[in-house]
């Protein structure tokens, strides 16, 4: 026998694993879906999640009524059972993700080398202050460019990665079996927005939209004029 390190795995990850989700509201469940999400309190999120699922953040794009989040799982069978309790209003995909760190090391580990820095997510659930916005970015290295576009990704100095203009990175997250990923982040601008990206527009295609945080948009709900009679029908409708 003899040691290849690009199979001998010698690292453990002792978080739950990570999961990213993307929601779409079903068209005939808009009104009760929005007035029920908009009603919840942080106590209500928590019974939500059951004890078992650690929402990491959500972010919604209220026009499209779409949107995504991101969570820790202990396993696909809690997963599931969370999002059961929205399956009759929603249609959810997920995929398992890895953040910066994990995707890092897999990758440099294929060439025998090793992260020299970690990213912290401390803000992954920001909300944005006066003047900023939220944006879910989305992105996917061009045909031809998956492999060498995650190794620049792996191989990027601290300086390199924190180039981001007046931008604020809230947290990336990665698919790298389909060459694919997503980001979080604040901005003030279209121009520091597209400024980044369009320093990987070359290997990399973009989708970018803004989202609000949960509590911006429940503020939205709660502040229209007839929420309260939605909400007591609601509730009457869910008591029958």
């Amino acid at each position: 026998m003899f040691y290849n390190p690009r199979i001998y795995v010698i690292w453990y990850n002792t978080e739950m694993p990570l999961f990213y989700c993307e929601y779409s509201i079903l068209d005939h469940a808009r009104t009760d879906w929005m007035t029920y999400f908009g009603s919840m309190t942080t106590d209500d999120d928590a019974r939500d999640l059951g004890g078992k699922i650690e929402l990491l953040g959500r972010w919604s794009t209220v026009g499209e009524a779409t949107g995504c989040c991101v969570c820790r799982s202990p396993d696909a069978k809690a997963l599931n059972e969370w999002l059961y309790n929205w399956v009759h209003m929603t249609t959810c995909v997920v995929w398992p993700v890895l953040d910066d760190n994990q995707a890092r090391k897999i990758i440099l580990h294929s060439i025998a080398e090793r992260p020299t820095y970690r990213i912290s997510y401390n803000s992954v659930n920001a909300v944005p202050s006066q003047g900023e916005s939220l944006y879910w970015i989305k992105y996917k290295f061009k045909n031809g460019y998956d492999v060498k576009g995650l190794h620049m990704f792996a191989n990027l100095s601290r300086e390199e990665n924190n180039d981001i203009g007046r931008n604020k990175c809230l947290g990336r997250w990665h698919n790298i079996s389909m060459g694919s990923g997503i980001i979080i982040c604040l901005s003030k601008s279209e121009e520091d927005l597209f400024g980044w990206t369009f320093k990987w527009v070359h290997i990399c295609d973009w989708e970018i939209k803004p989202v609000v945080h949960d509590t911006e948009w429940r503020a939205v709900i709660r502040e229209k004029p007839d929420f309260a009679k939605k909400h007591q029908a609601l509730l009457q409708k869910m008591s029958q």
